[in-house]
């Protein structure tokens, strides 16, 4: 009873803000285990078949049954369908980034792709420039920025290609922001969003699961993919609430810092090393989430 009125006391904004913030940390976990299953070695393309597969069914069994499926209009198809296309494709090169690269690394470079969406939501979609949302912004580049090995990268080999991916994947999928709040200031909402963009995702699993003909899974598959299925869906569910409610320059920022715990997470169980640059970048991020989090 207690929660119910903290909530209904929530403005939409605030409320957009909590959703965000609970998104950042399923979305930590989830990196976290794309870059254990790679160690593991799951084969990417496979690996997302299956893991989109479970979400599928998942989304479109409890919109069945919660009546939703009614609910989605001619402009949910037409920004839902490339934006879960280009969801597909931007995750396919993050996951296969992390072969070669650290989730302390891909990770904050990856949702970077939030400065994608809240540029084309103060550019195209008309969402207000305040002084708050430039500084995250600009802080949460700083902050990635001094993430990167440039040693690495300069020198060439796995490290730049490893970047080179994670830095396509991270444009490919600011879009998604851009389009998917568009979607919904055009009537959709959240769930027959989601929907709307599984029907593309996993027809870009399965067109290369057919290509390749490579399509059973190994251990590690069958280890990793479901819960990151479960994590990926709550995080859906959580980011396009947030979107729904709040605008898409802050929402979506503050979902995809969720690098920082990530960045945390990889260091504290996979080993990963951790220097003053990526304190200083960790520290950075936070600040970033708090311009964001008050514009």
């Amino acid at each position: 009873m207690a929660v119910n009125s903290v909530v209904l006391a929530m403005d939409d904004a605030t409320l957009a803000i909590v959703l965000a913030l609970g998104a950042l940390l399923v979305g930590a976990v989830a990196d976290l285990l794309y870059r254990i299953g790679q160690t593991r070695g799951i084969d990417t393309g496979v690996f997302l078949f299956w893991q989109s597969a479970i979400f599928s069914v998942g989304i479109w069994a409890g919109a069945l049954a919660t009546g939703q499926i009614g609910d989605i209009i001619a402009s949910t198809w037409v920004w839902g369908l490339p934006s879960g296309l280009l969801s597909y494709v931007g995750l396919y090169l993050f996951v296969f980034s992390l072969r070669t690269g650290n989730a302390s690394v891909n990770a904050p470079v990856f949702r970077l792709n939030f400065v994608v969406a809240a540029a084309g939501g103060i550019l195209l979609l008309g969402e207000s420039a305040s002084l708050p949302k430039i500084a995250g912004i600009v802080l949460a580049i700083i902050s990635v920025l001094s993430l990167l090995n440039l040693r690495a990268i300069r020198e060439g080999g796995a490290a730049r290609q490893s970047i080179i991916t994670v830095v396509a994947a991270s444009l490919l999928f600011g879009s998604v922001g851009v389009l998917a709040k568009h979607a919904l200031n055009e009537g959709s909402s959240a769930v027959p969003l989601i929907l709307a963009q599984t029907v593309a995702f996993q027809s870009g699993a399965t067109f290369y699961v057919m290509f390749t003909r490579r399509w059973r899974p190994n251990m590690p598959t069958f280890r990793y993919a479901p819960p990151i299925s479960a994590l990926q869906l709550v995080w859906s569910v959580l980011l396009f609430q947030a979107l729904e409610l709040g605008d898409a320059s802050v929402a979506f920022p503050v979902v995809q810092l969720s690098f920082v715990l990530t960045a945390v997470l990889a260091v504290a169980f996979l080993g990963e090393t951790i220097d003053r640059t990526k304190v200083g970048g960790l520290a950075l991020a936070v600040l970033a989430v708090g311009a964001l989090a008050f514009a």
